[in-house]
């Protein structure tokens, strides 16, 4: 049953919120048929007209909201729910309207209609469908307005205080939520999109990728576990590789070639790092690229100074820029 489920929503997801949401839905819509109908023959509640003719639409809306979805649904899910619960606050506000107009003011039962109404605004939240919660919260602030307006019971005015509060901190939630998942799934397309791009163009599969790291990453190029790793990029993995180290290394050397030539009195050692200093790497950072120790490279930047004739507090990738520029 399980495997099932995970089947039939990988099937009609069209994105990863939608998970979450064909949840809420597919809980909701039948659960809202089960009681109102319960409602319609009598188990519970009032059994006046106005209130049967309420729960009917109940059971309409959701009923033709299953439907639609199961028929259309999937690639519109969003505008579904939006739709369905915009709906649903409005009969529900009809019906405590027409309570409060029939004189039908028992704290209880009013208290649980319009906990009904927050219920929908709070599922628009965690549906993370914020401009849905938004006009289902002015939709029922402006019921319980007309219905203290109405009956000039000041019952109604403290629920609008209460129930307006709630509404609005959901909403709030329910915005802030949406733009972080937003920021969030933007960051992941952004990741996925340059793993793609990085296989596509060493024309390797993940895991040949995580073998090249853990080789790169690696102290020792003599273990065992290295040759593992080694066993594990294919023929023309090892041939892109060697052509972009070999590109790497080319562009290295012209630099290497341009800076001999502004610097004659510079060692190879303190070329390279020179080299590093224009591309603004830091003093730990030029040291893993050189494989060397932070303060070894250190005291290469103080010879460089020397030998260029800087003070101790000038600014060494400033003054190696300005001479590129001479």
């Amino acid at each position: 049953m399980n495997n099932r489920l995970h089947t039939y929503f990988d099937c009609t997801r069209v994105g990863r919120l939608d998970y979450f949401r064909q949840l809420i839905f597919l809980t909701f819509a039948p659960l809202s048929i089960l009681l109102f109908g319960l409602h319609m023959v009598g188990s519970y509640g009032l059994t006046i007209k106005p209130a049967l003719v309420c729960s009917a639409c109940y059971i309409i809306v959701s009923a033709v909201s299953l439907i639609f979805y199961l028929f259309r649904g999937p690639k519109m899910l969003k505008s579904i729910m939006s739709v369905f619960f915009v709906s649903l606050m409005i009969i529900q506000s009809g019906r405590l309207l027409v309570l409060a107009s029939m004189g039908q003011l028992d704290p209880m039962l009013t208290t649980v209609n319009i906990t009904v109404c927050y219920l929908l605004v709070l599922l628009g939240g965690i549906s993370l469908l914020p401009r849905t919660s938004l006009v289902c919260t002015c939709i029922n602030l402006t019921t319980l307005f007309l219905c203290r307006y109405l009956t000039n019971n000041p019952m109604y005015g403290q629920l609008l205080i209460i129930y307006g509060f709630m509404c609005v901190a959901t909403i709030v939630f329910s915005f802030v939520a949406y733009k972080l998942l937003r920021e969030q799934q933007v960051e992941l397309n952004d990741y996925s999109n340059t793993i793609n791009q990085v296989l596509h163009v060493f024309n390797m599969n993940k895991t040949e990728l995580l073998a090249l790291l853990k080789l790169a990453k690696s102290k020792d190029s003599t273990t065992v576990y290295d040759k593992e790793l080694m066993a594990q990029l294919d023929k023309k993995t090892l041939h892109n590789i060697i052509k972009v180290a070999n590109q790497i290394e080319h562009m290295q050397a012209c630099r290497r070639k341009d800076m001999h030539e502004r610097f004659p009195m510079l060692t190879p050692t303190e070329l390279d790092v020179c080299r590093l200093v224009e591309q603004g790497l830091a003093i730990n950072d030029i040291s893993k690229v050189l494989g060397k120790s932070a303060s070894n490279v250190s005291t290469v930047r103080g010879n460089i100074r020397k030998k260029l004739g800087l003070a101790q507090d000038a600014d060494l990738r400033r003054a190696l820029l300005d001479y590129k520029n001479v």
